[in-house]
């Protein structure tokens, strides 16, 4: 694996998303729904298969090791993802932080990208193509949809 920075610009996370394999596959591929056993094992297969011939594997792997605590990413199991995490060397003079679940926060270098994605939708711009000009997923902007209260067929 190449060193990639886990925190680029906007641009730069834009540009490794835009080449990934898994852009026009759908969402629901990289969060399998069983619970466990042989049927969780064969979805994530199916998951991972997308993952192994992606061109950006590396760029996609170094992020989601660092910001994607659940499911499939970068081609790594939530459980592979958590020992690559116990694994990366501990910043020095970063104070040790006790075991608590994070609330949710927002990005401040995403606000741009949803900033823009809101306005897109607001305009009735196609979910689709604002998905692949944001370099988000069509689920990300079907969320923002329906926080912004638009309706399915809205935004088409």
């Amino acid at each position: 694996m190449s060193t990639v920075d886990p925190t680029p610009n906007v641009g730069e996370e834009l540009d490794w998303r835009a080449g990934a394999a898994c852009r026009d596959v759908d969402p629901e591929l990289f969060f399998p729904t069983p619970i466990d056993g042989a049927a969780l094992l064969a979805a994530e297969r199916r998951a991972l298969s997308v993952c192994r011939v992606c061109p950006v594997l590396d760029a996609c792997r170094a992020w989601a090791i660092v910001e994607q605590p659940h499911e499939i990413a970068g081609g790594l199991t939530e459980d592979e993802r958590r020992r690559a995490r116990q694994a990366m060397p501990r910043r020095p003079g970063r104070a040790e932080v006790p075991a608590v679940v994070p609330g949710p926060s927002l990005r401040t270098d995403r606000a741009p990208v949803i900033a823009a994605g809101h306005t897109a939708l607001t305009a009735g711009a196609d979910r689709g193509d604002i998905a692949r000009a944001l370099g988000v997923t069509r689920r990300t902007v079907d969320r923002w949809a329906a926080a912004l209260a638009i309706p399915a067929g809205g935004g088409r």
